[in-house]
């Protein structure tokens, strides 16, 4: 099935930059009921230039490393 993403990115008081990806799908464990389950995919340090590839890149990064870049469906 297809994953959907979310993706948070910020900066502690000592300038550290952090970014972090969860994964959101749906789970029909019983037929007709669905169940929505998510969980973090991945979570890492990064330069403090936040610039749109550099988070873009980071992303990528992630679902290669946890082997889902083709059942992603949505970035949020």
């Amino acid at each position: 099935g297809n994953i959907n993403t979310t993706c948070d990115a910020w900066q502690a008081e000592n300038v550290d930059g952090y970014f972090a990806v969860t994964g959101h799908w749906i789970e029909e464990k019983v037929p007709m009921q669905w169940e929505i389950e998510s969980s973090l995919l991945g979570f890492t340090k990064i330069n403090n230039a936040h610039s749109g590839k550099r988070l873009g890149g980071a992303l990528f990064k992630i679902l290669d490393r946890v082997g889902i870049t083709q059942k992603v469906n949505q970035f949020i």
